[in-house]
């Protein structure tokens, strides 16, 4: 007589895959790393545009620190709330991404997944989330603009991958035994 529930090696090799995972070494750190990684890739475009557009370097962050603010805010503090809230956020998405991608994927699979991840929220963040979230920068940003940042920021997600095989992330918070 056969049992009732056969042994499935798929799923013993899943359990095995679960038992070695870990949410700092696998999720938080390459998640933060990431997020501000690519949160400065997005500001190495955003800046040379605010300077050739609007004739200010800080323009990109004054408008993100709009969020306080109903008006484009002139003061230096604007940029560093403007800074807070870009890195902060790019950090919270990166670690969202890290949560969805599975952990034995490839750099390739990474970054087709960013690039989609990128265009998701070039979909959703303008229309939805920037007209009630930051005036400013509903009236003044460019799509076209925003749609390349979201994809600089999304391509950048791959770095997930090589942060999570990285022996300092390894020796961060090891495998724990059985």
């Amino acid at each position: 007589m056969e049992p009732l529930n056969p042994p499935h090696p798929s799923l013993d090799v899943a359990h095995d895959d679960a038992a070695g995972w870990s949410l700092p070494r696998d999720i938080l750190l390459p998640g933060v790393i990431t997020g501000l990684s690519g949160a400065l890739f997005m500001l190495a475009l955003a800046l040379p545009m605010g300077a050739l557009l609007q004739g200010d370097v800080w323009h990109a962050l004054r408008l993100v620190g709009g969020v306080f603010f109903r008006e484009v805010p002139a003061s230096p503090w604007a940029v560093v709330l403007g800074l807070g809230i870009h890195l902060t956020t790019a950090s919270g998405l990166a670690i969202l991404f890290a949560l969805l991608l599975p952990r034995g994927g490839s750099a390739m699979d990474a970054l087709v997944l960013g690039l989609l991840m990128g265009l998701m929220l070039q979909a959703v963040i303008p229309p939805l989330v920037v007209p009630f979230a930051s005036p400013p920068l509903a009236r003044e940003a460019p799509d076209s603009a925003l749609f390349l940042l979201h994809l600089v920021f999304g391509a950048s997600l791959a770095l997930i991958v090589p942060l999570r095989r990285l022996p300092a992330v390894q020796k961060a918070n090891p495998t724990p035994t059985r």
